[in-house]
């Protein structure tokens, strides 16, 4: 019987490793890192907006691209301080918007920079780790 519990102690993943946290990022559902993978968000992106199948193709090349593009700069940036890695970080975002607005109609753009907006609201109510009241219940109407 004491063979078992030693038996299965055996098979246990290791234990992961201190100190050293830097590595590739981990491919869960969302492609690592906090990134939705490029086929993820174009099929939001084609829920949200009605894209068209070339608008789509367009779209996950951008994504794609700037992934590519965030990782290198991502393993460039050790040395930098996180004012600047932030900054860098910002400026592809900015650039990987104005692709996409160029690809869209002007209908789709209001629809995504709505979108747009929303986003960065959950991820501000995210930051600030969701401890600010709800807002007062609308008075009702007469």
């Amino acid at each position: 019987m004491l063979a078992a519990p030693a038996f299965a102690q055996q098979d246990a993943p290791p234990p992961p490793p201190q100190g050293d946290t830097q590595g590739p990022p981990p491919d869960g559902p969302h492609g690592g890192r906090g990134m939705m993978n490029p086929e993820r968000r174009v099929a939001m992106m084609t829920r949200e907006l009605n894209l068209s199948p070339e608008q789509q193709t367009a779209i996950k090349g951008v994504f794609s691209d700037e992934r590519a593009k965030m990782e290198a700069q991502r393993e460039q940036s050790q040395q930098m301080s996180q004012q600047d890695r932030r900054a860098a970080m910002m400026a592809a975002h900015e650039d990987e918007k104005a692709k996409i607005e160029a690809i869209l109609t002007p209908d789709q753009k209001t629809k995504y920079e709505a979108m747009e907006a929303r986003m960065r609201e959950r991820m501000q109510e995210r930051r600030d780790g969701g401890n600010e009241p709800p807002p007062p219940p609308a008075a009702p109407q007469q």
